[in-house]
């Protein structure tokens, strides 16, 4: 899994393996959540990244823009419409 935004990227160079899609887009969200859990504490949200997921031949199977792996509840007096974050 990788992380990058139009300018930067940070590789995993090991990368793991998983057994089908299903599979790659759970560790990617998970991945992305953990990654903004750690924003979260710091108190400062950057989305402007992504996570993508790659085969072995540097394909790309999965990707995961930051600001999908989350839902926002909205205060009381907007209108609220939740959906599964992270299907795309």
């Amino acid at each position: 899994m990788h992380l990058r935004d139009s300018v930067d990227e940070l590789l995993d160079p090991e990368g793991v393996d998983l057994p089908d899609l299903e599979a790659v887009r759970t560790a990617v969200l998970l991945a992305a959540r953990d990654m903004l859990a750690g924003d979260i504490r710091q108190g400062l949200i950057d989305l402007r990244y992504r996570i993508d997921a790659e085969n072995e031949e540097g394909g790309l199977v999965y990707s995961l823009p930051l600001q999908h792996a989350f839902t926002v509840v909205p205060e009381a007096n907007e209108p609220v419409s939740i959906s599964e974050p992270g299907a795309n």
